[in-house]
Formats: structure tokens, sequence, C-alpha cells
């Protein structure tokens, strides 16, 4: 039996959050350049940046991964308000002139209890496929191995970092610890961790702490290279298809190339028109859809 190509009921809530996705949020304190966007692309943040019309918005399937991803955030959220009453979410912050963003929680240090020497706490959470969940714990789900894992996302670690510098500056603190966490859509099965010694907890999700040290100079670096696209953005300059790998050298981007940056880009017709290079925002086709 072969599913309906005109769904009547199941493609109401895809519909509803694929129509929600095409709204580009503002960022947290109406800076052009946000956390979210650590090691990213310049171009792409210099089109969000000027309120560019996405010529490959959002598909429905995009949307749904990300609607799956905020209610689980939310759902986090709340749990970890039940577990730790002083902690705070959603905690909007700026760094420079350019650049802002909110955490997805805020944990003061004598909410984690007699045993927790970390200081206070930052939080970030991703939620993410089986494969690049995988590649983060090390784990070889076919052949039921494991080793060393590659952990979190540079740019995760860069975004955690900024979010935390942004909260030091406003309330004169320090910021000890930043914690990432990681919940995957598939369990591991039984029988593999059980073979693989893999807790029950630890089938869906990873965690990670990072003392100051591994964040810091990450997050001063990023900030200063944002603030850098932002002063370009104020003299009427796109940024370059450059972004940030995360061996932390700079990659080259081609819109027209296997770049998975581009491939999931909202305005790759948009810089394929636009051309390499320093780009006017006065000659960007960006804003003429």
């Amino acid at each position: 039996m072969q599913p309906t190509g005109y769904p009547v009921i199941t493609n109401l809530l895809v519909e509803e959050w694929h129509a929600k996705a095409q709204v580009n949020k503002p960022t947290a304190l109406g800076t052009a350049l946000r956390y979210s966007g650590a090691l990213g692309c310049e171009r792409q943040m210099s089109y969000y940046a000027v309120d560019g019309i996405p010529t490959e918005p959002t598909d429905a399937a995009g949307a749904w991964v990300m609607g799956v991803g905020t209610v689980i955030h939310e759902l986090v959220q709340e749990a970890i308000g039940r577990r730790y009453p002083n902690a705070e979410f959603e905690v909007a912050t700026q760094v420079s002139d350019y650049v802002s963003g909110s955490c997805d929680a805020f944990i003061p240090a004598e909410d984690m209890g007699e045993y927790w020497a970390g200081g206070n706490v930052l939080f970030e959470l991703k939620t993410m496929g089986t494969f690049s969940f995988d590649k983060q714990v090390g784990w070889n789900r076919m052949r039921g191995t494991i080793k060393d894992g590659e952990g979190p996302k540079k740019s995760a670690i860069a975004q955690a970092g900024m979010n935390a510098l942004g909260i030091e500056k406003a309330r004169g603190i320090t910021i000890d610890t930043v914690i990432l966490g990681s919940l995957t859509f598939e369990a591991l099965s039984v029988q593999k961790a059980s073979t693989m010694e893999i807790g029950d907890l630890n089938r869906v999700m990873a965690e990670f702490h990072l003392s100051r040290k591994e964040w810091l100079v990450l997050a001063q670096a990023e900030i200063a290279r944002l603030d850098a696209i932002g002063a370009n953005i104020d003299k009427g300059l796109l940024g370059q298809r450059v972004a940030i790998g995360d061996d932390l050298w700079p990659i080259r981007l081609d819109p027209q190339g296997r770049d998975w940056q581009c491939a999931y880009c909202s305005f790759r017709s948009t810089c394929i028109s636009d051309g390499d290079g320093v780009v006017s925002i006065d000659n960007t086709q960006a804003n003429r859809g």
C-alpha cells in the first residue's frame, strides 16, 4: 500500500510550521548579527542583516525539523526550571554594537547544589539527527563499536561562549562552565547499547562540560569576526563567501559547488547572481524579489 499524495490531516502541523518558518526572526536586541550565526557564512549573515528576500526559503521538511527542535527546547527548559528554580531562560544579551542573542538557560552556581564545583553555568542545547550525534560521541551503530568522538561542533561552542560573555557583561559575574547538551531523535537500540556498554540515558543524549579556558578564546575571536562583518555592512558592503570550519580555518564557499553551507542556504540563487568578492549592498539582488 502506498501513502496518498493528497494528505488532509497528517500534513496540518507541518504546514503550519512551514508557514511560520518563512518569517525571519529579529535578533535578540535589534543588532545586525546574532550569536547563532557563529562560524557561519559572512555573505549569508549579511543577507539576513539587510532583510534580504530568500530565493530558497525553508521547505516543509526543514521547517518540521526546526519545529521539533523548538518544542524539545521548550520542554527541556521546563524540566530545568523544575530542578533548578533560579534558572533563567532566553536571557537576551549583547556583546557588541553588532552582535546579540539569547541563551537556552543560565543557572547560578547556588542552584547547582553543594557538590557542584563548576560555578555559574551557561547551558545550550542542540537537537540533531543520527549522523551528527554519532560523530560527536564516536559511535558506529552498524558495527556496534565506539571510539573517541569529535565532541560538540566549534560553532556550538562559540555560540555558547558568546552567550556566556553576554551574561557576564550584563550581570557583572563570571560564567565558569558552559554545558552543551545534545539530544538525538533516534535511540541506540537496547542490544547495541548493551554491546557498547552505553547507559540508558546516553542512548539518546550526550552532555559536554567545558571550562572557561575551553570556550573563551574561541568566543572572543568570533565576536571580533562578527564585528568586522557588521562594520562592513555599515559601510554598505556584504560579507564575503567565507565561513569558518570545525578546524577553525576559513572556508571559501562556492554556491554552485558542493559546500553543505550553500546547499542549505536560503539565498543561494541571490549569491550566485551577486557574484564573488566584495559586493555593494546597493547592488545586491537580495532586496529585488
